[in-house]
């Protein structure tokens, strides 16, 4: 039964064309033409009246055109001899750029001298030319903007200088004490070492500032930061005050 089932599937692959060595794939098929579809015709009448304007798209017409005047073979728009007026085209007026070509029979004119003297006529324009002043590369500070005024480092000097004797001058008369004795200048000496005090501490402060943690995830650490911020803005302030040339200080003589 299974040998009798492949023959059969063979014999009918054959008798169907699909094998790949048939004689009846050799045999043409009929050619049956398609039937023809029915022609189109429009669901709208054709006897509407059209809404069209004249010239509703490239304008009224410039020329006046005759429809038995047309372009024939050798012919174009432009005035010709064949055509004098051309149909729509004003003649232009051109004006040659160029000069004609010379013809085989015209000579061009030979033998011209000049009696121009060239060598005395340069020698004349050179006497008579005035003469060119040279350039100076060399600078002139006598031009310079700011020639014969006082130097800006020297005006804030001056006013550095005035603005110290103006705060010791008010200084005295604001907190005039009742003795003389209360009031002294600091010495270089003394104002130096105050320096090298505040310095010192202004390092020890500095150095314990930067040991914090870069994370200020507890209120103590910003506390701690805040601190050490206001320490060091103090004595910036301090060292600020005794850099100055004259320091002068009260002495408080109060009993204890």
């Amino acid at each position: 039964w299974q040998e009798q089932r492949e023959v059969n599937t063979i014999i009918n692959t054959i008798m169907s064309g699909h094998g790949s060595e048939s004689i009846y794939g050799l045999i043409p098929e009929p050619f049956h033409a398609p039937p023809k579809e029915p022609l189109y015709r429009s669901k709208f009448p054709g006897s509407l009246p059209t809404n069209k304007k004249p010239a509703a798209s490239m304008g009224q017409p410039h020329t006046v055109v005759d429809a038995k005047q047309f372009l024939r073979r050798g012919e174009s728009a432009m005035p010709t001899v064949r055509n004098p007026s051309a149909v729509g085209v004003a003649k232009r007026t051109t004006a040659k750029d160029k000069p004609t070509v010379p013809r085989r029979d015209e000579k061009p004119v030979m033998g011209l001298v000049s009696q121009k003297n060239y060598i005395t006529a340069n020698a004349v324009d050179n006497i008579l030319a005035v003469p060119k002043k040279p350039i100076s590369n060399e600078v002139n500070y006598l031009q310079k903007q700011d020639y014969g005024q006082v130097p800006m480092y020297l005006s804030r000097v001056r006013q550095q200088i005035t603005e110290e004797y103006r705060m010791i001058e008010e200084m005295q008369q604001s907190n005039q004490p009742q003795n003389d004795d209360e009031i002294e200048m600091l010495t270089d000496g003394e104002r130096e070492k105050l320096l090298e005090g505040l310095k010192s501490n202004w390092a020890t402060i500095n150095k314990e500032y930067q040991t914090l943690s870069f994370t200020l995830d507890t209120p103590a650490k910003k506390k701690r930061k805040e601190e050490f911020e206001a320490q060091l803005e103090q004595i910036e302030n301090d060292i600020k005050k005794l850099s100055k040339k004259f320091v002068f200080i009260h002495q408080d003589k109060r009993p204890w």
